[in-house]
This record gives C-alpha cells, sequence and structure tokens, in this order.
C-alpha cells in the first residue's frame, strides 16, 4: 500500500480536498485509509485532527487519526446517527469512491497555536539558560515542557526570576511577529547543514520546523506537527507555574486561544473573589489571609463551648443514669452522631448499664456500655429488622436508618430487651 500523501504538511491552512478512499479497516477498529489527506495523525506530542469524510454513503464523523509505517488511518466514530456504518462495511462498494475530507478547523488552529507555542517557550529556555526540552506533552487544559539546564553551567537550577522572563521573552516573540519556516528533507545528512537545538533522532524523512532566523539553533528542531506561518499568530503564552520534577523544571503553560481562554477563567475566579471579600485584586490575598484566621479562631471558639457542653452533659447524664433502670434513653435535637461519640467517652462509668444517646438531627443513635450488654451484637443481630444498619465493637456502636419511625421501633425493642 502506497504512503498517503500530507496534504498538511504542504499547507496546514487547507480545510478541505477531495480525496480517494484505498482502502477499509474493520474489526476492532473502523478506518478509512485515503490517497491523501488533511487530517493530521496524533504524533510529535500534538493530538490528531478531527473532522468529517463525506461520500456517497453519508457522513462519516472523525474520532481519531493516527500513522503507522506512513499510512494514515482515519477512525470513525460507529455511534453517530448520520454515520450509516452497515454501507460501509462493504470494502469492495466504497473501495476508490471520492470522498470529500472537512476539517476541524477552530480544532487544528488551536493545536498549531499551542504547538508553535512550545516550540517558542523552548526556543527561549535555550538561549536565555541552555535550557533542553526533554518532555512535552499537550493535554486537553494545559501544556507541560520538562527543561534539563545543560548547555550553560551558570544555570542549573528553575528561579522564578528565570520562569518569568522566559514568560516575557517568549511573548517577544510573538509580538515580533517572527516567521515560522518548514524545510522537508528525505534524509539525515540534508538536515544536518542546519543549526539546531537537539541533534536528530531520525535517519529519512525529516521535518525540520524553525522559529524566526534560520541560523539560530536555538529556534530551529525536528517536529512534525503543525504550525502557524508566523509567530504573530500564536497571540499569547501563557506561563502558570514550574515544578521540580526528576532533576529537570516542568513548565505548565499554555498558548493561543486555550491560554486566552484559562486567563478569562483565571480573571473571572479572581473577580468572583474580590466581590465576596470586599477587595481589589492587589489585596485580595492579604484580605483572604485575615478572613481564614478569624474563621480559625472562630472555629476554635466553638470547639471549646461544645466541649464545655458535652462535659456538662456528660455529668447530667451521669446523675441520670444512677437514677434509671438498666437502659438510658437521651435524644438530642442539634447534636450530630459524632457530637455523640465524643460525649460518650466522656461518660463515668456505666456498671453494666446501656446507655442510647441518639442525634434525630441524623436519624443515628449510639450505643454505649462497657461490654455488658455486647453495642456492637446489638445492633448486628437486631437494627436490620426495622431497616437500619450500622456496627460496632462491645463498648460502642452506631445505628442509622432512614425514617424516624424505624429509629424509634428499634428503641423500643431495646428498652424491652435489655
Amino acid at each position: 500500500m502506497d504512503k498517503t500523501i500530507r496534504l498538511f504538511q504542504q499547507d496546514p491552512y487547507i480545510r478541505y480536498c477531495n480525496s480517494r478512499i484505498t482502502s477499509v479497516v474493520t474489526g476492532e477498529i473502523a478506518a478509512l485509509v485515503l490517497d491523501r489527506t488533511i487530517f493530521f495523525p496524533e504524533g510529535g506530542g500534538q493530538p490528531s485532527d478531527l473532522g468529517c469524510i463525506t461520500g456517497e454513503f453519508g457522513k462519516l464523523e472523525l474520532k481519531y487519526v493516527f500513522e503507522k509505517d506512513g499510512i494514515i488511518y482515519h477512525q470513525f466514530r460507529t455511534d453517530s446517527q448520520v454515520a450509516p456504518v452497515p454501507a460501509l462495511l462493504s470494502r469492495e462498494k466504497i473501495a476508490g469512491a471520492s470522498v470529500l475530507c472537512e476539517l476541524d478547523w477552530d480544532r487544528r488552529f488551536c493545536n498549531m497555536q499551542r504547538h508553535c507555542g512550545e516550540h517558542i517557550l523552548s526556543a527561549v529556555f535555550y538561549e536565555l539558560y541552555g535550557g533542553v526540552n526533554r518532555g512535552f506533552h499537550m493535554g486537553e487544559d494545559y501544556m507541560t515542557i520538562d527543561i534539563s539546564f545543560e548547555e550553560k553551567p551558570e544555570f542549573r537550577q528553575m528561579t522564578d526570576e528565570m520562569f518569568f522572563k522566559a514568560e516575557w521573552e517568549s511573548n517577544r516573540m510573538v509580538w515580533d511577529d517572527l516567521p515560522v519556516s518548514t524545510r522537508y528533507f528525505e534524509r539525515k545528512e540534508e538536515a544536518e547543514g542546519l543549526p539546531m537545538r537537539k541533534a536528530l533522532a531520525i535517519e529519512k524523512d525529516i521535518v525540520l520546523v524553525c522559529v524566526g532566523d534560520e541560523s539560530n539553533a536555538a529556534g530551529c528542531v525536528a517536529c512534525c506537527g503543525t504550525h502557524p506561518r508566523r509567530t504573530g499568530e500564536v497571540g499569547l503564552i501563557k506561563l502558570y507555574r514550574w515544578d521540580n520534577y526528576k532533576g529537570m523544571a516542568r513548565i505548565t503553560f499554555d498558548a493561543g486561544a486555550k491560554a486566552l481562554e484559562n486567563c478569562r477563567a483565571a480573571a473571572g475566579l479572581v473577580n468572583g473573589l474580590c466581590v465576596r471579600y470586599s477587595s481589589e485584586p492587589d489585596t485580595l490575598i492579604d484580605r483572604i489571609d485575615k478572613r481564614e484566621q478569624k474563621n480559625s479562631e472562630t472555629r476554635q471558639e466553638l470547639y471549646d463551648l461544645k466541649q464545655a457542653y458535652l462535659a456538662e452533659k456528660s455529668s447530667e447524664i451521669g446523675k441520670e443514669m444512677s437514677a434509671s433502670g438498666s437502659t438510658y434513653v437521651k435524644r438530642f435535637e442539634l447534636l450530630k452522631a459524632e457530637d455523640l461519640l465524643a460525649l460518650g467517652k466522656l461518660l463515668p462509668e456505666l456498671s453494666g448499664k446501656l446507655a442510647v444517646l441518639i442525634s434525630l438531627k441524623e436519624n443515628t443513635m449510639i450505643l454505649i456500655s462497657d461490654g455488658t450488654p455486647d453495642c456492637g451484637k446489638i445492633v448486628k443481630d437486631n437494627a436490620a429488622v426495622w431497616r437500619g444498619k450500622g456496627g460496632g465493637g462491645k463498648t460502642g456502636a452506631r445505628a442509622m436508618f432512614s425514617a424516624q419511625e424505624d429509629m424509634d421501633c428499634f428503641i423500643e425493642f431495646i428498652q424491652k430487651a435489655y
């Protein structure tokens, strides 16, 4: 089978083309092979293009494009309402058929902006600090590059100053609207005539992308992706953070429309916080810190008050239990089950009695004893009869109910049985 002609390499701005189906793949995947294509297959860290292929059989929506041995496969959705998949399964019927390819241009251009933004940022780190890009990932929400400081001994570790300067200089290259050129070479020896910031790892069919002056090694590197003609089309490069990663610096960033979307979202978040905290952006952090400090003090005060209340209640319950029978039941309107567990730990010696503390707020009861009777066994053997669930040990257990009526029945059972 002949290799697929790559129209996206000849002109990454082509949005439509006429092609001919050369093969149909069925089985685990459903895919078409075309004689030529505008769809970029996933590679070089860049996701594949998407779009539609239309023929006499109808319209197919692509979900993934990949390459194997020089052949580009266009995998289409089989769950689409507009895709007459059964008609496609007859290879003889459509092999050789003419089709119209339509590119999802917004996705393509976004990826062109982002990929070129990565080239620009990598070139800046190399030029300024001798940093070599050793890893690139283009994710759905952000991109990362892993920079290893190798070429300039005075730079061995990332700093905030280096980080912000790299962002500024990257955007300066965008503002300068530099040319982005793509060169194709059949053999490695031909390509090595140009200076490059990374040695070539392939022997043939080489694509070099140069940002700015082709004589500057910092901006020239092998790449199979799609790129705009000029850096100005990238629009914006925004660096978000850096982290130490396996002896390198991992830079999280984005470029183009995606960076603008993220900046807009961040601005919306900041504006919302400013309204909530009655603050301006430059004083927001200080205002939040003060509010958090106040909240922390309030939480501590509430905790201290609750502990005092529970201590008082435990003393009160101790007196009531001494005058009660073998089972003591106490209902609480506002306390939660966790509060009752803390209260149970403060109770005096139970001496063979069973304490049942009830949270009406959560339809939950806490059983407490000195082991006689066995609290866990009471819940395990009987709670399910009234659609309850729970468990625990000999000296403490919990039972939860969806309806208060069921819980009341279980309480009545306990009072009669124990």
